[in-house]
């Protein structure tokens, strides 16, 4: 009785808080912090109410290492829990569902009816306060009964789940969660999940030193094979020798470890070129450790071109400083110009690489004048139609070829040929390529050059986005003094920004049409810096999405008053949320 009077008082502070935003301080007094914070979580997030937007994701791999480590400590759980009306869940970090095992037939398939099955996501975010989602939102165990649920549907079960965390890094790999329906829910289902995570997180430690230790002996065997740099990834370690110390910067070894990411499609002794960051190409053999099916981790052996060893270290690096007319202290950022700047210097072959905006053309011009003090560099767009002939009759002391990813497959002997030909002609020209980070390039268009550096993307590099910005309002106003008011700094540093320092240009200038003179402030932005969709809207739901933003800045994020204003319901405006991924409005700033 005391359970079902209980479950009344939280039903009913549930009620209070979906029709007004806040559960009434009487009926709160039942609800605990963590539930009724993650309620909030829930309405801010847009979630349903009714039926949730359940997402399905096909490439959830029930052979991953969690699964395997998990494994073990799932069936212990089935033999603890035989013939108790219970599933057994595993999920990935996202709360993506990897395993489910139901001790009871009937049961599973009422969560079938719910999409409480493999492959589908209970994230806090698609379906509200849950023990899944809500366990990884705040990293703890917690225990979800009945109408704690956010989720009408979800409010017939219970649910206990706790975050499964490597060992090592503390970071969130998965969670276990057990769950029932809500009249057979027990307390000691968080206790039980708690234990399972612990004894889940052994297995990983020791599948991890496993791992760890196969990569050991071979980063020690490459230390007996050859007097030189040596580095191995394994996973978060990462183990250098004393010459590797020596020879590679910071930068140097984060490449090394993105590059670690993709060797296991490498055969072992497979060997690559690098770019240093003192400006020195260097060979680079790569042995990826491979544990059965999955890659233990990776030993690389570096070697310089170029070595001098008698010269010390501070004399031969570079000073990080950044090219003349481009903004940014960061020091991935700083490593590239100056990978970039030792390349003019040099006049070596350079292709630089990036995402989308990152400032690859920018960087070319502002090296070639920082070394060279050279008039403008030939340009050509490969995206352009007939490239070939602008290369022909190109002249200057730089080339820059943009978009190389674009170039027609079937142009690329032609144009090895052209430049190849303008070279025994006489004195060639700096040549410079730009292309999309990750792009599969054409074996003769990467023969054209003889050192790389790719660019940092802007979400890698935050901290430089006040003095990015200072810069573009600089060039796109000069004279205006604009500047960013600090609730707009806010906003701008919490943005993903896939199109980068681009698209952060393009934002500023939208807001300098509205704010002519004065601080840039968050409501000169435009609507999609409040949205986090994850598509491209068309015109009309673009059209859609900036009215429910702007009603939403007019009402200080009163949903409520906000639904009114744009003559639809409250549930439909919460789903609109949710669908363009429209984030919560602080009146505060």
């Amino acid at each position: 009785m005391r359970a079902s009077a209980r479950a009344r008082r939280v039903a009913a502070a549930r009620e209070a808080f979906l029709s007004s935003g806040s559960a009434r301080p009487a009926a709160a007094a039942a609800v605990d912090d963590t539930i009724l914070t993650s309620w909030q979580r829930s309405q801010m997030a847009g979630v349903r109410i009714d039926v949730p937007e359940v997402p399905y994701y096909e490439d959830v791999d029930p052979r991953s290492r969690l699964a395997r480590c998990a494994a073990p400590v799932l069936d212990r759980l089935h033999d603890r829990l035989d013939d108790i009306p219970v599933s057994i869940v595993l999920t990935d970090a996202q709360g993506r569902i990897i395993v489910r095992r139901d001790e009871e037939r009937r049961l599973g398939r009422r969560f079938d009816t719910v999409s409480f099955a493999p492959g589908f996501s209970y994230a806090e975010t698609h379906v509200g306060t849950n023990g899944v989602g809500t366990a990884l939102e705040t990293g703890t165990a917690v225990l979800v009964t009945g109408p704690e649920h956010f989720n009408e549907q979800s409010t017939a079960f219970a649910c206990a789940g706790a975050p499964i965390r490597d060992p090592l890094s503390r970071r969130i790999e998965g969670l276990i969660d057990l769950s029932c329906l809500a009249g057979d829910a027990h307390p000691m289902m968080r206790a039980l999940v708690q234990e399972a995570a612990r004894d889940v997180e052994r297995l990983l430690l020791e599948d991890g030193s496993e791992r760890q230790q196969m990569v050991l002996q071979e980063f020690l065997a490459a230390c007996r094979r050859r007097a030189g740099a040596v580095l191995s990834v394994a996973g978060d370690v990462v183990m250098a020798n004393k010459e590797a110390s020596v020879l590679l910067t910071p930068a140097d070894s984060a490449l090394l470890r993105m590059t670690a990411a993709d060797t296991r499609r490498l055969d072992p002794g497979t060997t690559i070129e690098m770019s240093l960051a003192d400006g020195r190409s260097a060979e680079v053999r790569c042995r990826p450790v491979a544990r059965g099916r999955e890659l233990a981790g990776t030993v690389f052996e570096v070697l310089p071109r170029d070595a001098h060893p008698s010269r010390s270290r501070r004399s031969r690096r570079p000073a990080r400083v950044a090219l003349p007319g481009l903004a940014g202290r960061d020091p991935a950022w700083l490593d590239a110009c100056g990978q970039v700047r030792a390349a003019a210097r040099r006049r070596a072959s350079l292709l630089i690489s990036g995402e989308d905006g990152t400032g690859k053309l920018a960087v070319a011009r502002a090296a070639l004048q920082d070394v060279h003090q050279a008039a403008a560099p030939t340009i050509i767009d490969c995206a352009e139609p007939d490239p070939l002939a602008a290369v022909h009759a190109a002249s200057g002391q730089a080339l820059v070829l943009r978009h190389l990813d674009r170039l027609p497959p079937e142009d690329a002997d032609a144009l090895a040929a052209v430049l190849d030909a303008a070279s025994r002609r006489g004195p060639a020209p700096w040549l410079v390529g730009t292309a999309r980070a990750g792009a599969d390039l054409p074996e003769v268009l990467l023969q054209l050059f003889t050192t790389s550096v790719t660019l940092p993307p802007l979400r890698h590099r935050m901290d430089d986005l006040p003095d990015l910005a200072a810069a573009l309002l600089n060039r796109l106003a000069p004279g205006r003094g604009s500047a960013l008011a600090p609730d707009t700094e806010r906003v701008l540093t919490r943005l993903a920004w896939p199109g980068n320092v681009g698209e952060l240009a393009e934002v500023l200038r939208a807001a300098l049409r509205r704010r002519r003179v004065g601080p840039i402030r968050r409501d000169d932005l435009p609507a999609g810096c409040f949205t986090a969709s994850r598509r491209a809207l068309t015109p009309l739901e673009a059209l859609e999405r900036d009215a429910i933003v702007a009603a939403l800045v007019e009402t200080d994020g009163n949903r409520t008053r906000a639904a009114e204003r744009l003559g639809m319901s409250r549930s439909s405006l919460y789903r609109k949320i949710h669908t363009y991924g429209i984030e919560p409005v602080d009146p505060t700033g």
